[in-house]
């Protein structure tokens, strides 16, 4: 081979690129842990930072360069200053707070390093389990993760995708931490909605949606799937991020949210969906591996088989490797 007539080069490259992003990953989730963000409330030396979040201070210096090239601190001379990025989504009280997508990505990171192995045999067991820390608290750091995920950008994007200035109020779903409810009811000042999850979720919607100051038009309400009822007379239903492929009992949940909605009722269905010939896109494809995600078709026909008229792909975000459906109650 001649290299230098060699094809595909920019795109080997990317590849490369690929491969070593797990590092930067690491970094920002190590920063997080051991309390880089916190220590720099207020501008801080090298010597400062170690010893308040108790580090090796060279491997601190290390460290917060990383976090400098990640742009979420800057130097300022002897000391290191956050950027507003990180004030924006790494400080525990930022509406924005990504630390519980973070905790969440510990955990995953255990589950993802066994991947060889879970291919192999096809068992989740065969993955390495994250320190208890993680384990103990793994369904906190779950809901504030997808706060943490829809909060920025996700749930903005999909409240520009839809129009709801005719709709009143809205069932959010196993809507996790309310975050779609809230960026729906910003978005248009005429609906109020409704949170229905299970208890200990419900417990997690309500400090959210306290922080954003919209308990006045988000109820909350406490559920089961397997036992209760959603109720009924509402004209929109949301279901963001509850239909990941074959597994997630999709249909049943459909025919559930067709129960609860008036005649007419909207449908709003938010997932991770692959494209219809299964080839992609990355994201998409990277959630399917390890959770399941239908195909824009497979999911449109289950949509009709539950009952529901009129489903169309109305928005989708390849960067995301997600799209939103809706439909109507006959």
């Amino acid at each position: 081979m001649n290299l230098f007539e060699a094809d595909n080069l920019e795109a080997a490259m990317g590849l490369l690129e690929l491969n070593w992003q797990f590092r930067a990953s690491r970094a920002l989730m190590t920063a997080h842990q051991v309390g880089i963000f916190e220590a720099l409330r207020e501008p801080k030396t090298v010597a400062d930072v170690a010893a308040q979040c108790n580090t090796d201070t060279s491997m601190t210096e290390k460290l917060l360069i990383a976090c400098c090239a990640l742009g979420l601190v800057r130097r300022d001379g002897d000391h290191f200053v956050l950027t507003q990025l990180a004030r924006d989504t790494l400080l525990v009280e930022s509406p924005r707070y990504l630390g519980g997508v973070l905790d969440h990505s510990e955990t995953l990171w255990w589950a993802w390093t066994g991947l060889p192995d879970i291919v192999r045999t096809g068992g989740r067991g065969a993955a390495p389990m994250p320190p208890e820390a993680f384990i103990s608290r793994w369904h906190e750091h779950w809901i504030w993760a997808m706060h943490g995920n829809a909060a920025n950008g996700v749930a903005q994007w999909v409240a520009r995708q839809l129009d709801l200035s005719d709709r009143s109020l809205l069932l959010d779903v196993g809507g996790g931490p309310g975050t779609y409810s809230i960026a729906l009811c910003q978005r248009f000042p005429n609906l109020r909605a409704v949170v229905w999850d299970v208890s200990q979720t419900i417990a997690i919607a309500q400090q959210v949606i306290e922080r954003f100051h919209m308990s006045d038009r988000i109820a909350v309400q406490e559920g089961d799937w397997n036992r209760d009822e959603l109720g009924e007379g509402y004209d929109c239903l949301l279901m963001a991020n509850i239909m990941h492929g074959p597994g997630s009992q999709a249909e049943t949940r459909l025919k559930q949210g067709m129960r609860a909605l008036v005649p007419r009722g909207l449908l709003i269905a938010h997932d991770f969906l692959l494209n219809n010939d299964r080839s992609g896109p990355l994201p998409a494809a990277l959630f399917n591996l390890m959770i399941g995600a239908y195909t824009v078709n497979e999911l449109l026909a289950l949509i009709g088989s539950a009952g529901f008229a009129e489903a169309s792909l109305i928005g989708y975000n390849a960067q995301r490797g997600s799209g939103v459906i809706t439909a109507i109650r006959p």
